[in-house]
């Protein structure tokens, strides 16, 4: 079994990801033969390493990077699949730093099996005999044509000069909270892609909880304020109200953090956005019962880091028959692609 390097071959991209575009090339794909060394089954990223023979006739190491083990599994790809000394094949866009490096997004078997990572039809499933919803609450999934956090660059734009120090100061490619398992920004967890959440309600409260990173926000309905001097944190305190059918959340108390993690500006430096411990959001929420959609928009303000308020992030979500399950991240750091 062999390598072929740098191919250019046809196929469907990988499903979106947050972070995908800094470190994998779409255009370029790479086809990798060759039998399993070993197979890190993790969240927010699994890796598997392969020993194949390269273009020269040398053995090589080959790392490559996928989604979650989460995912994998409800998409049908199982550790038991991916064991040392199993044989296959991966195809998918070659890693930006490191040729002996890829994000898989198929992998095909002796038997001639072929599975996709993002499953045989993950959108379909997930609407299939569920009963028309009638509120906000119950389990929910990004959209795959949404699965992006945006509004980076046009938000560069309008940065206090304390704002860019402090972005000037940060790399992405090795600060960046979420490699040592920390949520990070509201919105930033209402954009992962692949994972469910589930709004239920908890007495007179409203529980959001997220699979990715194991986030739960208890939303204090009815409060009046925020704490004084109250703690800190990357999700921050959050206080709601119901408008009618829409659930307004409005978040303050957080500490300092990122907003997106990586940013791309022609003819510029990849960089992180972030943001103060001013931070306040509003997250606005409601059910589209006609087309059956979870509508969320949420804005920003933070008058220490941006000179304006952020334009305001819609995501829309559909019924799904998932059920959250624990996500138990591994800090990836100073590991895998995420090491600059």
């Amino acid at each position: 079994m062999a390598v072929i390097l740098g191919a250019l071959l046809a196929g469907t991209r990988p499903q979106a990801h947050h972070s995908f575009a800094p470190h994998f090339d779409r255009d370029k794909r790479v086809s990798i033969s060759g039998t399993v060394k070993e197979f890190e089954s993790h969240n927010p990223h699994s890796y598997v390493h392969i020993t194949a023979v390269d273009e020269n006739g040398r053995t090589r190491e080959y790392k490559c990077e996928s989604h979650g083990v989460t995912q994998l599994q409800r998409n049908g790809i199982t550790p038991s699949m991916l064991k040392a000394g199993t044989k296959l094949r991966v195809t998918g866009p070659i890693s930006r730093h490191d040729p002996y490096m890829c994000f898989f997004d198929t992998v095909e078997f002796p038997d001639s099996r072929t599975m996709s990572v993002n499953g045989p039809a993950q959108a379909g499933r997930t609407t299939v005999s569920l009963p028309p919803r009638k509120d906000i609450f119950g389990s929910w999934l990004l959209t795959r044509s949404q699965d992006r956090t945006g509004g980076g660059p046009s938000a560069m734009s309008f940065l206090t000069p304390t704002g860019q120090r402090a972005i000037d100061a940060y790399d992405p490619f090795r600060d960046d909270p979420t490699f040592r398992c920390d949520p990070v920004a509201i919105r930033r967890v209402w954009a992962a892609p692949g994972t469910p959440l589930e709004i239920s309600r908890s007495g007179q409260n409203v529980l959001l909880h997220h699979e990715w990173m194991d986030v739960r926000r208890l939303i204090a309905i009815d409060a009046k304020d925020h704490p004084r001097n109250g703690r800190r944190s990357s999700l921050g305190h959050s206080i709601g109200r119901f408008d009618g059918d829409t659930l307004v959340i409005e978040t303050a108390n957080y500490s300092s953090g990122v907003l997106e993690q990586y940013v791309e500006q022609s003819g510029k430096p990849t960089r992180g956005l972030l943001h103060s411990s001013a931070l306040t959001t509003v997250e606005r929420l409601r059910l589209d019962v006609t087309r059956q959609r979870l509508v969320l928009e949420i804005s920003d303000v933070d008058p220490e880091f941006f000179q304006q308020p952020l334009s305001t992030l819609t995501y829309e979500y559909v019924p799904s028959d998932l059920k959250v399950e624990p996500f138990k991240c591994s800090p990836e750091g100073l590991t895998g692609t995420l090491k600059k």
